[in-house]
């Protein structure tokens, strides 16, 4: 607690989980979204294998029962580094092809407005085929609570937005009742969706971006790597 200093020994479930766990390597080339458990001392632990020495990002997402969310970003630095920081930082480069494929899912990657411009609200588009026939997506799966969950971080790592998918159609009119796409009260294993996915985010400052967005079919989830520009006011 950040004013009494005393143990937070409960946190809430937020899309099916207490504890979200993002591991981003400074480079932006690896990630990890993974759920860490509580042990009986009331720690928060989990297995981690690294790909490479370097430098990491370790950025946790809970709400502590009582509070509010918090997102903490912490530093990492494993053994047998011998570089330094400006040596493995990223050099994004923003996408020139707008469709992206991972195993038998293939999406098509659209941005409204077309350009983000920080500090307004922008939508992120995933129009979902099959990558064998082509045809769309309507069997794809929920994923801990959402029809999808993405991660979006600032080149210099120092900023990001976890967004779920939207989950209410938008009405015709403003007197329109709101339908959403996860009823409440809804068995999630049994709902289907497809073939539009649509994240939205707010951007703090220009520059480049990448998102990681996380869908699952068939049982697997499949991870989509994005990277966008920032336009200035």
């Amino acid at each position: 607690h950040p004013g009494t200093g005393a143990l937070v020994k409960s946190l809430e479930l937020v899309h099916e989980r207490p504890y979200h766990l993002f591991v981003i390597s400074q480079d932006m080339e690896h990630f990890q979204h993974i759920h860490p458990e509580q042990q009986p001392d009331l720690t928060w632990a989990i297995g981690v294998t690294l790909p490479k020495a370097g430098y990491y990002t370790v950025l946790s997402d809970f709400l502590p029962t009582g509070g509010a969310s918090q997102l903490i970003l912490r530093p990492l630095v494993t053994a047998g580094f011998r570089g330094d920081l400006a040596s493995d930082s990223a050099h994004l480069v923003p996408d020139t092809n707008p469709v992206k494929t991972v195993d038998d899912l293939t999406a098509t990657v659209s941005f409204d407005p077309p350009v983000f411009v920080a500090g307004l609200y922008g939508h992120l588009i995933f129009h979902l085929t099959d990558t064998k026939t082509g045809r769309p997506v309507i069997d794809l799966q929920t994923y801990l609570g959402a029809f999808g969950h993405t991660l979006i971080m600032s080149e210099d790592m120092l900023d990001y937005v976890h967004s779920h998918s939207l989950d209410i159609i938008a009405a015709d009119d403003d007197d329109g009742v709101p339908q959403f796409i996860i009823p409440p009260g809804a068995d999630l294993e049994k709902l289907r969706g497809g073939p539009d996915v649509t994240f939205d985010g707010l951007m703090p400052k220009p520059g480049r971006y990448r998102a990681w967005t996380q869908l699952r079919r068939n049982n697997i989830v499949h991870t989509f790597t994005t990277t966008f520009s920032v336009n200035a006011p």
